[in-house]
């Protein structure tokens, strides 16, 4: 029997009526002379009710070809704005078949140009599926057809730009098509480019931005700043921030915290502590008051690198930042105890958590969500238990697949007590837990007996993620 009659005929034993009907059109001996589109839409006037956008991922790959996937997935997704969300795009990429090489083969087998739109589809799924050279094929093929692609598809190639070719590339087409560039579509080029060493391109790319109605500013320098970093360069990241400081790049491209953060990062990843830390009076000393961001990037930094000096310089820059009054206390020690317990120092993020409450300052459910992460990570359920009760009493909702985790741990090792006391806890909060770990927890307490115990988990139990329609 051949590969297609036997799939078809798998796949026809499906309950799912919608699916059957589908591949009852696809058996019609009207496939071959009727546009599909024609045929699907007659047998279904409402696509997003019969195919909802969560069950595509399922569906996709169980077509009998990758080529009729697309095809499928062109008829299912109308031709009108906007796109489905980034989650959406990103799991019907994942989940196509063969798209390197079905999406030219579709492109060469169309009997007509695709509308724009789904262009523009095929380009945000090759750029989630991380196809460089499919998105330069799609944009030669709408050249070569004199269809003009808008900014937003240009985006798209350059977003999943592999090398500085592929970034020329883009803008060559870009060019010739009479698209100009806008100041967003320059700061991912301009990015990609440094990213791949091609400083000079770089900087060229920003000298002609007036030649586009554009003006520089210090979000397309700090890209190239980023860039520059990324690359490995630490020294022409250095001098390009000296450039910015100096004003010579005009009063709109001085250096912003977000700026310094990309440097601090720079120097961490290169365990140049030392100067990362006196980046900090650099800036204040300039103006730019330092966010938690730049806080976070710099206290990581200091628990990465280990050791008791940096330690103490991370609690350092912390108590100066709150004397300083720059940020919240909350806020600083906060930062610190996520760093910590990022860190694995599940010991000394206890004990800066239990000086904070000491005096007053509460928890963030970021920071005591990282510090259970790291108990569970130690297989210490009941200290995690512990933890979670404290900050319940302090008005602390943790994150819920922290308390899924504590759950799991307490049922393995058979604290029964604790882990109903959580169960009800959770269910007075109305935390909800998702549905593979719910399954495996109430499988795991039925082994144990405690079938009570696993009725009420089900009652937290989380349906899976449904995509909007």
């Amino acid at each position: 029997m051949p590969p297609r009659s036997s799939l078809l005929r798998r796949l026809s034993t499906h309950r799912d009526t919608n699916l059957a009907t589908l591949l009852g059109v696809l058996r019609s001996p009207q496939a071959s002379s009727t546009p599909l589109p024609h045929a699907l839409s007659r047998a279904f006037p409402s696509p997003s009710d019969a195919f909802p956008l969560h069950t595509l991922p399922d569906l996709l790959p169980r077509l009998p070809s990758p080529l009729l996937s697309l095809r499928f997935l062109l008829w299912r997704l109308p031709p009108s704005p906007p796109l489905p969300s980034p989650h959406t795009l990103s799991s019907v990429a994942a989940s196509l078949p063969d798209l390197p090489s079905a999406v030219p083969l579709l492109l060469s087998t169309s009997q007509h140009t695709l509308l724009l739109p789904h262009y523009s589809l095929l380009l945000a799924i090759s750029a989630h599926a991380g196809l460089s050279p499919v998105s330069l094929a799609i944009l030669r093929h709408m050249r070569s057809f004199g269809i003009s692609p808008d900014v937003a598809c240009f985006h798209s190639a350059l977003r999943v730009a592999g090398s500085p070719g592929d970034v020329s590339a883009v803008l060559d087409i870009m060019s010739t098509s009479g698209v100009d560039p806008t100041v967003p579509l320059i700061v991912t080029a301009v990015h990609k480019l440094a990213y791949g060493g091609d400083f000079e391109g770089a900087r060229c790319l920003i000298d002609k931005m007036p030649e586009f109605g554009c003006v520089a500013n210090v979000v397309v320098y700090t890209a190239l700043f980023d860039g520059m970093r990324a690359f490995g360069d630490v020294d022409a990241a250095m001098g390009l921030l000296e450039e910015m400081e100096g004003g010579g790049l005009g009063a709109g491209c001085v250096p912003n915290v977000v700026s310094y953060t990309c440097l601090v990062k720079c120097l961490c990843e290169r365990g140049r502590m030392v100067e990362a830390l006196s980046v900090l009076d650099r800036m204040v000393a300039r103006g730019v008051m330092p966010n938690r961001v730049f806080v976070r990037t710099l206290v990581d930094g200091f628990c990465a690198a280990g050791g008791d000096g940096s330690l103490d310089s991370a609690y350092g820059v912390v108590e100066r930042l709150v004397v300083d009054g720059a940020l919240s206390s909350g806020q600083c020690y906060n930062v610190l105890l996520v760093a910590l317990s990022g860190a694995g120092m599940a010991g000394e993020a206890e004990g800066l958590a239990q000086r904070m409450m000491k005096k007053g300052v509460q928890l963030s459910p970021l920071g005591g969500s990282a510090m259970v992460r790291e108990l569970c990570r130690g297989k210490r359920w009941l200290d995690a238990c512990y933890w979670l009760r404290l900050m319940d009493d302090d008005g602390v909702l943790c994150d819920s697949d922290v308390y899924a985790s504590v759950l799991l741990g307490l049922s393995e090792e058979r604290h029964i007590l604790e882990a109903s006391a959580l169960v009800r806890k959770a269910m007075d909060k109305g935390i909800c837990i998702e549905a593979s770990c719910a399954d495996c927890l109430v499988q795991l307490l039925k082994q144990h007996g405690e079938e009570e115990l696993a009725s009420h988990v089900l009652g937290l139990r989380r349906s899976p993620q449904v995509l909007s329609h």
